[in-house]
């Protein structure tokens, strides 16, 4: 048997059907003890790996595991990437043991996948009546190796007890051990070359079952066409999406790295020293590196920029055929224009949303003696309005089992880590009698869950804020069995234990749709969270990326990070983004603008200097003496005024600005920068081309710190450092935001809202207009009361 086909029955044997890995796991423990052609693949066992190390705080744990009577084993589940296979594996158990487990031989045992692979001994030092539960356990640390034959794709490794425990039995109560979270499962992984099948991807240039940011390498032409760059963002935001919380890099190059690679090409844009495949069409291909067949190159070809921009869409709208090495796309099927705000990761904000459509029906009930605690994460669009009367609307429904001393249970809902209502529920007998009548006419038949409760919130909409996520936390407390009840239910003893003890109906609504979609602008911190106002349509389709003329490598760095951005904040691919360079501006002057350059190389800065709150100083006194000579301008920055005021009020009368300008947001005093460190500044403003319209610059000293924001945006602490109109990054680290009085706005109020939104944190104004309101109001009075005097000196002369 060759080390290839060795290797392909592995790969088969870990990513099959659960049954077949089930058999594929008998198959390798047979192996263990008959050895023969089944001897782990010399291949893999040759190739040097990387280190993985899991802690148990990773692998869905938040505190200590107690095993005890009616929880005599617990599960932790872990999964691995499909392009690696493990060559070794140790697991490190920081295990405390009660006092009565002294003694006893292989009292826990642990099995990875359900074969067994090891049985521990509870040893003196942990065997102290100082080990109580209560008071802090002292650990000792079991080391066992795990055969690697063992370990699948999708893993469940146990620590249980070995012996069943009496569950009547008195002296039962005090047989317990603990799991530290600092145990750990050390894995040495080493590559396992994957097969050219189009089938597999994303694999290996994404992996669900990788926890860490994903780092995606593009390589274009370094002069690439429009179509070109739009294919790459396409293929960046998807990666995005797939990537989630993870993130993604994106990096462009101009010829093939070592690792895996994506190719974006036509004929007459082509990376340098690339050797492209045949291009007959729009083209998806996956092959071997050239010079490292470890990794693989991905190539999206086509004869003209249309062609290459349907490659891409046929990769990210899933539309490649099941399997082969490559496929040509002759034709895509329309896709559905998007709706404003219905991005795949945001909540709907138009209708009442079910909580089952947002967690796992598994998430909202409990079969056991712990509270039924649901956690429901939402992600939801930036602009929702906080305003005052706003409220978020929250039908809770729940079912539950009375204890048997008929003592009410608790209920606590919390909401962004605010609790909104906690109280205990005590139904009176007519509510008790209405509930069994409800269940009767829907056909339930759970005798255990008698008891029933819904109830009504309104949520303030202003605790949503800007950043996006938001979480619903309901906490239900009904203590209905006890240790022992639990130790039966759990071994099956009395199978009527075994029943759903809580449940938070399914049926349960959220909804946001009382909240008009409104944010004014300029807004960093929606921009920094979720790509606001960008993502508004899911796919980009009233977006523009405007690049320098001449764009240098890190230019198309940010913006393919950027569009990796936009992906993770939607779920969807920017399939409709149009990029343009700076010469061809005009023709996207009806979109929502990203641009993107450094100083003296994208000459937007400069000529749009009158709009923006930070400029270019070198490249605006370029462009005034010689604007042909504009790109070489020198860096140097300066921030200005963020209020028209500054001119309009004359000299001595500013004060007056009290009547607008809100005292919370003065405007900026004007200040430069001219140092040798490279900086960056993120820039928020409205469109000079079209009213309403927004333009995020990215602005920089030097190419290279460009990645400053980069680096930001995809870091969750720093990420929360940048709002207001402008943001500056410096080498070291550090970000200032600057803000200002919003200039314009997204969305739309009824006009009575908006009035009074604009008048709410001006009161001088405010009572300039009431001042106005009463004198106009004396007027018509006035007028009124006029005219009916003379009418009655009328009718008394007659």
């Amino acid at each position: 048997m060759d080390k290839r086909t060795d290797t392909a029955r592995v790969r088969r044997l870990r990513t099959g059907h659960p049954v077949a890995r089930r058999a594929g796991t008998a198959l390798l423990t047979l192996a263990l003890a008959l050895g023969g052609p089944w001897a782990w693949p010399s291949a893999v066992a040759a190739t040097p790996g990387r280190d993985l190390v899991l802690p148990f705080s990773q692998l869905g744990q938040r505190d200590a595991v107690m095993l005890k009577r009616g929880h005599t084993r617990h599960p932790f589940h872990f999964a691995l990437r499909a392009d690696e296979v493990v060559s070794s594996a140790v697991l490190k158990l920081d295990l405390a043991q009660s006092p009565m487990l002294a003694g006893r031989v292989g009292a826990l045992e642990v099995r990875l996948n359900g074969e067994l692979v090891s049985r521990l001994e509870a040893t003196a030092a942990t065997a102290t009546a100082a080990s109580a539960p209560a008071a802090g356990p002292r650990g000792t640390r079991h080391t066992v190796t795990i055969d690697p034959r063992l370990v699948l794709d999708q893993n469940e490794l146990t620590v249980q007890f070995t012996e069943p425990i009496d569950c009547t039995a008195a002296e039962s109560a005090g047989l317990w051990a603990q799991i530290a979270l600092t145990s750990s499962l050390n894995l040495v992984m080493a590559p396992l070359p994957l097969a050219d099948d189009l089938s597999l991807l994303p694999a290996p240039f994404f992996d669900p079952h990788d926890p860490r940011r994903n780092a995606l390498t593009l390589v274009l032409s370094p002069r690439a066409s429009d179509a070109t760059l739009q294919a790459a963002g396409n293929v960046a935001s998807w990666f995005g999406a797939l990537s989630a919380y993870r993130g993604v890099r994106v990096q462009a190059r101009d010829r093939l790295p070592s690792g895996n690679a994506i190719v974006l090409a036509t004929p007459e844009d082509a990376p340098p020293g690339v050797v492209l495949p045949p291009i007959a069409g729009a083209s998806v291909t996956l092959a071997a590196h050239p010079d490292d067949p470890q990794h693989k190159v991905l190539y999206l070809l086509g004869r003209d920029g249309q062609e290459l921009r349907r490659a891409a869409d046929a990769l990210v709208r899933g539309q490649l055929p099941g399997h082969g090495s490559s496929a040509l796309i002759d034709r895509l099927t329309d896709a559905a224009p998007r709706r404003a705000w219905d991005a795949p990761h945001w909540t709907p904000t138009h209708r009442p949303v079910r909580l089952d459509e947002l967690v796992s029906t598994a998430a909202l009930t409990t079969r056991d003696t712990r509270p039924l605690q649901v956690s429901v994460p939402m992600r939801l669009p930036p602009d929702l309005f906080p305003w005052r009367e706003r409220k978020v609307q929250v039908d809770l429904r729940m079912r539950y089992e009375a204890r048997p001393d008929d003592a009410p249970a608790a209920l606590q809902v919390r909401f962004n880590g605010t609790t909104q209502l906690d109280e205990r529920l005590e139904p009176s007998v007519t509510a008790r009698w209405l509930d069994n009548l409800q269940r009767s006419l829907r056909g339930e038949r759970d005798d255990a869950l008698t008891r029933s409760a819904r109830r009504n919130l309104r949520i303030p909409v202003a605790t949503l804020g800007t950043q996006s996520y938001a979480r619903l936390e309901v906490a239900l407390e009904h203590g209905v069995a006890d240790e022992a009840s639990e130790c039966l239910r759990e071994g099956r003893a009395d199978a009527a234990l075994d029943r759903p003890r809580s449940v938070l109906d399914g049926n349960s609504t959220i909804d946001f749709s009382s909240a008009p979609h409104f944010l004014p602008l300029p807004d960093l911190a929606a921009f920094a969270n979720t790509t606001h106002p960008y993502t508004r349509l899911a796919d980009l389709a009233e977006t523009a990326v405007v690049l320098p003329d001449q764009p240098s490598r890190e230019d198309l760095d940010a913006f393919l990070t950027l569009m990796g951005r936009a992906g993770e904040a939607t779920g969807l691919s920017a399939r409709l983004v149009q990029v343009v360079h700076a010469r061809g501006v005009a023709q996207v002057a009806d979109r929502d603008l990203i641009v993107i350059g450094s100083a003296g190389n994208q000459r937007l800065f400069a000529d749009w200097a009158g709009a923006m709150p930070f400029q270019d100083l070198a490249a605006v006194r370029a462009a005034a003496a010689n604007p042909s000579r504009a790109a070489n301008a020198h860096a140097g920055f300066s921030l200005l005024s963020l209020s028209p005021t500054e001119w309009i009020w004359p000299e001595g009368l500013h004060w007056l600005r009290a009547l607008w300008q809100r005292g919370d947001l003065p405007p900026l005093d004007a200040l430069a920068f001219r140092g040798t460190d490279p900086q960056a500044a993120l820039v928020g403003f409205e469109s000079p081309l079209a009213s309403n319209r927004s333009v995020v610059g990215l602005m920089s000293t030097t190419p290279a710190a460009l990645s400053f924001i980069t680096d930001a945006l995809l870091d969750s602490d720093r990420l929360a450092q940048i709002h207001g109109h402008v943001t500056l990054f410096e080498e070291s680290g550090r970000i200032t935001p600057f803000r200002a009085d919003p200039t314009y706005a997204s969305g739309d109020l009824p006009w009575l809202s908006w009035l009074r939104w604009k008048l709410s944190d001006r009161p001088v104004l405010l009572w300039a207009v009431l001042m106005l309101g009463l004198l106009a109001l004396s007027a018509v009075i006035y007028v009124l009361l006029q005219r009916h005097a003379l009418r009655r000196h009328a009718g008394a002369s007659a």
